[in-house]
């Protein structure tokens, strides 16, 4: 929430990016955004390969999560205008923090028994939006105003930490009692496992429709702090915002984590990326300024912010149960290294997607162009995802 989504978006833009040119500083942050992803694309599978070996899985959890802590907190002493050292900092940090989620992901295999993945996984994505709820409302209520807003990454980082700690500490059983594999084993076990996982048709369809919505998904999250500031949206209006989503995003995830045990994942996850769809080419073209529904009146960017809480959390929760469900028993935790990886591939593409876009069909005329463009591109990632998943649906019920 506070570096990926919405304080370090911000700042980037306010603070540390001043004296770049909207253009300039449009494409600077979507590499920033695609440059660790890219990265955990390359060592991903690998991870989760080495995640099945000794004791390596929560070592290098120990070690992604103190590394991470350790950059998050650095970006609090980026002096105004230093965008380079910022963007690296971010950059080492998102490296840490996509490691850690490789093994975060993965251990849903041990603490949640199939029946009730779907809604063991919305009950998690939930206490990450209350998560965010309690952090936005420490802004909203100026306890980082300022410039003492730079301090904010101190407090994202010691939580980070202390939350991570059960997990840090949890016997990892799993990999326990397996012996340990030379780099050159690992190597060939994950090219193996690749030629595994390309023949598994169930395994295959879906990782090619993850691909493109949660692409989607993650460059709606990352650009739309940056996204609201160059419209010109007020810094308050955006932490409220997100406020918004945090609150709706609660009772969302929860009800798509029942509903996905009901009426299964498939639909629910197809049902929301209609939702994507409509939003991002509804946000594309909000203007600044203030709605009136139901006689209430509210800034324009909640609307969005709205639709998004609704939809976010259950894609998230749904996705990552669903592809636990189809994976080989015993073989989970090396297929969500490949999971992984998708992800991480989807979001290094997107930002790509977004600043291509913008920089192909902007106006000279209008300076927020770029940034409406970019932001309207992310439905095509939504409306190819959803064309694959349903095909992946089809070919699940014939398999």
């Amino acid at each position: 929430m506070v570096v990926l989504a919405l304080i370090w978006p911000q700042m980037f833009h306010r603070y540390w990016g001043q004296g770049l040119d909207h253009q300039t500083e449009s494409i600077i942050f979507k590499l920033s955004q695609a440059t660790p992803c890219f990265l955990i694309f390359l060592v991903a599978p690998f991870l989760g390969q080495l995640a099945e070996t000794g004791h390596f899985r929560r070592r290098a959890l120990r070690w992604s999560v103190i590394l991470g802590v350790i950059f998050t907190m650095g970006l609090s002493f980026v002096p105004a205008s230093a965008w380079f050292y910022s963007a690296l900092l971010y950059t080492l940090g998102a490296i840490a923090f996509f490691c850690a989620s490789t093994f975060y992901d993965s251990m849903i295999v041990d603490f949640a028994p199939p029946g009730q993945r779907h809604f063991i996984s919305g009950v998690a994505y939930s206490m990450g939006f209350v998560a965010g709820l309690i952090i936005l409302v420490g802004l909203a209520l100026g306890f980082f105003a300022g410039d003492s807003l730079r301090w904010v990454y101190i407090a994202a980082g010691f939580w980070w930490l202390l939350f991570s700690l059960p997990l840090l500490f949890y016997p990892d059983e799993r990999s326990a009692h397996v012996p340990s594999l030379s780099l050159r084993q690992v190597f060939h076990a994950t090219l193996q496992t690749s030629k595994e996982l390309w023949a598994n048709v169930k395994v295959r369809w879906f990782l090619l429709a993850y691909i493109l919505y949660i692409d989607g998904l993650h460059a709606v999250k990352t650009s739309a702090a940056h996204f609201g500031a160059v419209l010109g949206f007020g810094e308050m209006d955006l932490i409220k915002a997100f406020l918004v989503v945090q609150i709706i995003g609660v009772p969302a995830a929860l009800i798509f984590g029942w509903l996905g045990n009901r009426w299964g994942a498939v639909r629910m996850i197809a049902l929301a990326l209609v939702g994507y769809i409509f939003l991002t080419l509804l946000g594309s073209q909000i203007q600044p300024g203030n709605l009136t529904l139901l006689n209430f009146t509210f800034p324009s960017v909640w609307l969005i912010a709205a639709g998004v809480g609704m939809v976010q959390g259950g894609v998230q929760a749904l996705s990552r149960s669903y592809f636990a469900e189809l994976v080989p028993q015993g073989r989970e935790v090396v297929y969500f290294g490949f999971y992984s990886m998708m992800g991480k591939f989807a979001a290094f593409i997107g930002p790509l997607l977004g600043a291509l876009a913008g920089w192909a069909f902007a106006s000279p005329t209008d300076e927020t162009s770029a940034e409406r463009i970019g932001f309207a591109s992310f439905a095509l990632l939504f409306i190819l995802g959803l064309i694959l998943l349903t095909h992946s649906h089809r070919v699940n019920k014939v398999k």
